[in-house]
């Protein structure tokens, strides 16, 4: 699913090929959320990620990953304030090479799932041009699975409902997770984890019991 290429002079060859008739419940994931300094997708630069891994459809909570990153460029007030984290954290973030090796070791083995994670996606790949590398990237997207499920229900799926209001607060709501703050990238992790978890007994339900059948339906590339 992944494959950094030549990053700061370090070649990894990490590009995972999953079998695409993998049983969803079979497959290890890392449920994965950025936040940026803005959302211009042309100037934006990484502040933080986090990321929770999923066995099945367990979330293994002991295994997460958390930065703040320094993307050496003055960071927006706006982005401060929304995001929460103070211009020290900034300051004594790490680089975004080293966010980007951390990052690649825990995705090691793992299919990525993250909601509207194009955004991240790009992102990531954006900043690993700039330090030297190419991230060549396949991902679920909660978000697309979701509004899959609503599409393709019975009629009652749609009865009463905004399909196209698919932001994380919404959907939290719509499947009874907590959802106190967004912004944090360690935090919606979590809770897309959570998500993901719903989708995809969902999913199974509705006959897309595979990792091809997913990927056909709500499958994202950088």
């Amino acid at each position: 699913m992944l494959r950094w290429l030549n990053l700061r002079g370090i070649r990894h060859s990490t590009d995972h090929r999953f079998p695409k008739d993998a049983p969803l419940g079979s497959l290890s994931y890392s449920v994965v959320d950025t936040e940026l300094t803005s959302l211009n997708s042309r100037s934006n630069r990484l502040l933080s990620i986090g990321a929770v891994g999923m066995e099945g459809s367990r979330i293994h909570v002991a295994r997460q990953f958390y930065c703040v990153v320094n993307p050496g460029v003055p960071i927006p007030q706006e982005g401060i304030l929304i995001h929460k984290l103070c211009p020290d954290e900034i300051a004594n973030g790490i680089a975004p090479a080293e966010a980007l090796a951390q990052l690649e070791m825990f995705l090691r083995g793992t299919v990525v799932v993250g909601h509207f994670v194009d955004i991240d996606l790009k992102v990531l790949s954006k900043e690993g041009g700039q330090v030297g590398g190419v991230l060549q990237h396949s991902a679920i997207d909660a978000a697309r699975a979701q509004k899959w499920v609503w599409d393709h229900g019975s009629p009652p799926e749609k009865h009463g409902r905004d399909t196209d209001r698919l932001d994380l607060a919404t959907l939290a709501k719509e499947y009874r997770i907590q959802f106190q703050e967004a912004h944090h990238a360690l935090q919606d992790a979590f809770v897309t984890a959570q998500l993901w978890q719903r989708i995809v007994s969902r999913l199974q339900a509705m006959n897309v019991k595979t990792l091809g059948a997913v990927l056909r339906i709500a499958g994202v590339s950088a």
